[in-house]
């Protein structure tokens, strides 16, 4: 008895060799993803269905940069072309050091995020708490409320996982940990890479912040 993945594999092969329609080929595609055999892409849907749209990718923290830029460019499609956020899509990637954007104040306490990556509070002591969450206009919280979305990269967060745990740590718990405390406004993604190559194909223009 064939298997799902196999019965998918084989229409595809059969929509191919007939030279299928990429309309046909899309459907077989989605059919795949509806049966569970892909990552959840909502947020690929909700941003490629946007008439403006950008996935800003990056992997530094310094002066929250990629934030900016994100809240610019809803900004100026609002100002200077009266574009209203409803028909702007941004999606903003997150790795490596960057992935402190996402992560809630426990975790930042916690793993000394500040100190760990050079974040100090007003008073210039490391903080001890996520600066982004909240308040100004490039936060999570503002950002989240005009529909941008936040993406954190599942490889990077496995990684600084096994950097939290130290030797003998327990890898895997720091990382169920990391991922149950992302903000609301953010979500893992199986790999930066993967995500903007998907967005990429969905004609999605893409932007580093390096």
């Amino acid at each position: 008895m064939a298997t799902p993945r196999r019965s998918f594999l084989g229409r595809l092969a059969a929509l191919l060799a007939v030279g299928g329609t990429p309309a046909t080929l899309a459907a077989a595609t989605a059919d795949a993803a509806e049966a569970g055999r892909w990552p959840d892409e909502t947020w690929l849907e909700l941003i490629a269905n946007r008439e403006h749209r950008i996935i800003i990718e990056t992997g530094v923290i310094s002066d929250a940069l990629a934030l900016r830029r994100g809240l610019n460019f809803l900004d100026v499609l609002n100002q200077d072309y009266q574009v209203p956020d409803g028909r702007a899509g941004l999606a903003i990637g997150v790795h490596s050091p960057a992935l402190a954007f996402v992560l809630n104040d426990a975790m930042w306490a916690k793993y000394e995020l500040g100190r760990r990556w050079g974040v100090n509070g007003p008073q210039g002591a490391p903080a001890t708490a996520n600066p982004w969450k909240t308040g100004a206009p490039f936060s999570l919280e503002a950002l989240g409320r005009r529909g941008a979305v936040f993406l954190a990269c599942n490889r990077a967060l496995r990684r600084i996982s096994g950097e939290f745990a130290g030797p003998g740590g327990n890898a895997t718990a720091v990382h169920q940990e990391l991922v149950a405390n992302l903000l609301p406004e953010a979500r893992a993604v199986p790999a930066m890479v993967v995500a903007l190559s998907r967005a990429q194909a969905r004609g999605i223009p893409y932007m580093a912040v390096a």
